[in-house]
């Protein structure tokens, strides 16, 4: 008299989001957008997707960001649409990065389509803040 129910044995890794209500890279994104957008990822990647801390809309602060990588375990995943969600202070970058190297955290770029390791993010980070340079290069006058 066994049950004819099956459960399935979920072995998907977790991956936790990072949104925020600040504009990145010229995008507003509403908030429940980016969670759409780390949800379709999350099922077409065969990844559990753990809610995460919105950013409040203060300026130059990241707490939610700490936070998200303190919750994330050991060699855990994150996901945010864009590297652009970072910090544009690179002091501020290279202290969060102290704890993703630590951790080995994994992160997932939706819109720059990239899944990097803890050892590629300086890289990325560091090309994609040549962005605001070149934008800004009209500032400098060469004589």
């Amino acid at each position: 008299m066994g049950s004819n129910i099956k459960l399935e044995n979920n072995h998907k890794k977790d991956l936790i989001g990072y949104v925020t209500v600040r504009k990145f890279a010229g995008y507003a994104l509403p908030v429940p957008m980016q969670n759409k957008l780390l949800r379709y990822y999350c099922s077409e990647k065969k990844f559990n997707y753990v809610l995460p801390l919105c950013e409040l809309h203060l300026k130059g602060n990241y707490m939610s960001l700490y936070g998200t990588l303190e919750r994330t375990p050991i060699n855990g995943d994150v996901g945010m649409a864009s590297i652009y969600m970072f910090p544009k202070n690179t002091n501020k970058f290279y202290s969060l990065n102290a704890i993703i190297k630590k951790k080995r955290i994994r992160f997932h770029f939706i819109f720059e389509d990239k899944d990097l390791n803890h050892n590629e993010i300086d890289d990325f980070y560091l090309n994609s803040q040549m962005r605001y340079f070149t934008a800004n290069k009209s500032k400098f006058k060469l004589e």
